[in-house]
């Protein structure tokens, strides 16, 4: 019996810290190479907008290839430095690399909305914080075209994985027609089995010309 007590214990030991390593590389480990492609996609951006490429305007959301990097999201509530590329598309290879947009919703600045989402573990990490913003914080999204501004409009909602109605032209409205330009946030929750979303909406307050708002 002892015995049997020892190597239970023994196994259970190893399993927690092989749980442990899971949950760290997770968080950590995919972290680096998200990282390290955020970093080249900020190098890309900077080398198209100060010398002009294929992306000399966005005027719609085929402007823009699958994969590729179009704009930099910045929160200032979740601190200076947090930014983070936005690429085209949210499959598993996109988001593995940091926050994608939406096919199909509209481009920052126009009327519609601007659906982004994101990973709160793996990929950067990019939206683990979500949950924590609030009415009136700021969101600034930064393209070839202008830096835009938008407030958020509530507090953070839970909605099922399958709603698919944040992502309408109207938030929560689907059929309604658009007349402002809106901005969605989308993540799982919880954290680490994604059975629900954590959604953050927000309005167009502004857009500057880009250099104004770097």
């Amino acid at each position: 019996m002892r015995l049997c007590l020892r190597v239970s214990g023994e196994l259970l030991s190893t399993l927690g810290v092989v749980v442990l390593g899971f949950l760290a590389y997770m968080y950590w480990g995919t972290a680096v190479r998200a990282s390290a492609a955020q970093q080249v996609f900020a190098r890309e951006l900077a080398s198209e907008w100060s010398g002009g490429s294929e992306l000399a305007a966005l005027t719609g959301p085929g402007d823009v290839s699958l994969g590729k990097p179009f704009a930099l999201l910045r929160i200032p509530q979740l601190g200076s430095s947090w930014q983070f590329a936005v690429v085209q598309g949210t499959g598993l290879s996109q988001l593995a690399l940091g926050p994608g947009h939406e096919p199909g919703t509209a481009l920052p600045g126009q009327v519609g909305n601007f659906v982004v989402a994101g990973h709160r573990v793996t990929g950067g990490n990019p939206f683990w914080r979500l949950p924590s913003l609030h009415e009136g914080s700021l969101i600034i999204v930064e393209t070839i075209n202008a830096s835009y501004e938008y407030k958020i409009t509530g507090r953070p909602r839970s909605v099922p994985a399958d709603d698919t109605a944040v992502t309408a032209p109207v938030p929560y409205h689907p059929g309604e027609r658009a007349r402002l330009s809106m901005i969605t946030l989308i993540t799982c929750d919880p954290a680490w089995s994604g059975t629900s979303r954590v959604v953050v909406t927000g309005v167009l307050l502004r857009a500057l010309p880009r250099q104004q708002g770097s």
